[in-house]
């Protein structure tokens, strides 16, 4: 078959997400090489902060983090963060289990080696969960790393690192929280104001109607939520208006 032939096939097989009848480009394309796994790489370019490429066109996603998307807050300092991390060296590629994504991309923890042998590499996907600029997001079957992620998101979360400190993920994080909490209906139909406590020492913040986090805000009295008619009866009880509500 003439070389212009077999490369056209290849970019119709790229362009499709990796595979083609039945056959997975991202795990069999031979020039990869034996040595893929244990050979340095350089990187050609940051596409996000969790997606970079490397070699000539392969896209390499982060595995256990999830930088914020494009038109998310710490967007563009998330990927401006990562690339320069690894921006002018070698990387090296750690496997897990899955290998690829739904979208052909490879999944791989991300390794800069020390040059000193008695010190630690520098493991990316932690370094941007760390310093808070990817959330962890560890998802089966490749957790080897999950429970080292879930302690620098902590460690990050509480130091309002990054965008914990910069955006509202952490009211938003909370707010996830509280959603598995009981929820007590409102006495009166009219004051329908959600005052909740944070136990993470958030705050006390209230909600309205019209707020993007509203239905999903639990009351639970014992924790000290409560119902209110009005802003002003929130505020004089120390609550103030969340983030998420339209001023």
């Amino acid at each position: 078959m003439p070389k212009k032939i077999i490369m056209a096939v290849i970019a119709f097989i790229v362009a499709s997400g990796g595979s083609y009848g039945g056959y997975n480009l991202v795990k069999n394309f031979p020039t990869y090489g034996t040595d893929f796994e244990t050979r340095p790489h350089t990187v050609r370019s940051v596409i996000d902060g969790d997606t970079i490429r490397i070699e000539k066109w392969i896209k390499v996603r982060l595995l256990g983090i999830d930088a914020p998307e494009k038109g998310e807050c710490y967007f563009d300092e998330s990927k401006a963060y990562l690339n320069e991390l690894i921006d002018d060296t070698e990387i090296f590629l750690e496997k897990d289990i899955s290998g690829t994504g739904s979208f052909g991309r490879l999944l791989r923890h991300i390794i800069l080696k020390n040059p000193d042998p008695e010190a630690d590499n520098v493991h990316i996907n932690n370094t941007m969960v760390l310093e808070g600029y990817a959330f962890r997001k560890t998802l089966s079957p490749d957790i080897k790393y999950r429970d080292l992620f879930a302690a620098s998101e902590e460690k990050a979360r509480n130091a309002k690192r990054g965008m914990w400190g910069a955006c509202d993920y952490l009211e938003e994080a909370e707010a996830e929280r509280v959603m598995r909490q009981k929820d007590t209906p409102p006495t009166n139909k009219k004051c329908t104001l959600k005052g909740n406590v944070s136990e993470k020492g958030f705050g006390k913040i209230y909600s309205y109607k019209g707020c993007s986090n509203y239905s999903r805000v639990k009351i639970d009295p014992s924790r000290g939520d409560q119902y209110f008619c009005s802003g002003e009866e929130a505020e004089a009880a120390g609550f103030v208006l969340s983030k998420s509500c339209p001023v």
